[in-house]
């Protein structure tokens, strides 16, 4: 499990996004970054992290090192952008509206390259640990649905959720797909990549207890598969994280 996380956070003062690192096992908020900081991805060493910020007008990338003081402007241009996914060959994804995927090397000065482009929404891609398949959310369908394509060519596409899903994560051996579904239940979906990719039907694992925004992703699955991270929002009385462990039991009752 990750030993600690970035979060997004509205200072109640200015109402801006402010960005925090939560250490999981003290539970100790220390802020990082002030002042309309969204998306935050770690580095693929968990020694910096990436993230958007207005500071100059539209959403920019910007990184920082955790500890460090300072940030560096990375990527500056007259449209929002937001960061997701660091990758391992230090390069970023990105993404700016309606569902313009692109990918963005973090040396040698290089410029975006267009990876998707459609006229319908596109967001949130992730990429598997080997750099094969990449999973993100669609709404070509006319509403939000899970799809699974090769990476980088976004060829091979297939749409994996089967009534609306949003907010894919994948297991780190990339043999199991999660996702939101529209009402709030955690899916999960077996992955088999050989020659292609084959998917199982996807099935519930337990009832989510927030209402789903298409656009934010409160919640994180361990590199297992077997823990789950889930925020929820605070009410009187209420508790800021929800661990869920030993999910599987349930499928049991």
């Amino acid at each position: 499990m990750k030993k600690k996380l970035a979060v997004t956070r509205v200072n109640p003062e200015s109402g801006s996004l402010d960005l925090w690192l939560l250490e999981l096992s003290t539970g100790i908020l220390s802020r990082l970054m002030p002042d309309t900081s969204e998306d935050a991805q770690w580095s693929p060493d968990s020694r910096e992290v990436i993230f958007s910020s207005s500071q100059k007008g539209y959403l920019d990338l910007f990184r920082k090192a955790v500890g460090g003081s300072g940030e560096k402007l990375v990527f500056q241009s007259d449209e929002n952008k937001w960061t997701s996914q660091w990758l391992k060959d230090d390069s970023v994804l990105i993404e700016n509206t309606p569902g313009t995927f692109y990918r963005l090397p973090l040396s040698g000065g290089q410029k975006p390259t267009v990876l998707l482009q459609a006229e319908f929404e596109n967001n949130a891609p992730v990429v598997s640990s080997d750099g094969r398949w990449v999973a993100y959310q669609s709404k070509e369908s006319g509403r939000w649905e899970i799809y699974l394509a090769a990476f980088p060519s976004f060829k091979e596409r297939r749409q994996v959720s089967d009534d609306g899903g949003c907010q894919a994560h994948l297991r780190k051996d990339g043999k199991e797909l999660f996702y939101l579904s529209l009402d709030g239940r955690m899916m999960s979906v077996e992955l088999n990549a050989g020659a292609s990719m084959s998917t199982s039907v996807p099935k519930a694992l337990f009832r989510t207890p927030f209402f789903v925004d298409q656009y934010a992703n409160p919640w994180d699955v361990a590199g297992d598969g077997k823990r789950f991270l889930i925020g929820e929002p605070l009410g009187e009385g209420g508790k800021p994280v929800i661990v869920v462990l030993n999910w599987a039991a349930g499928l049991k009752r």
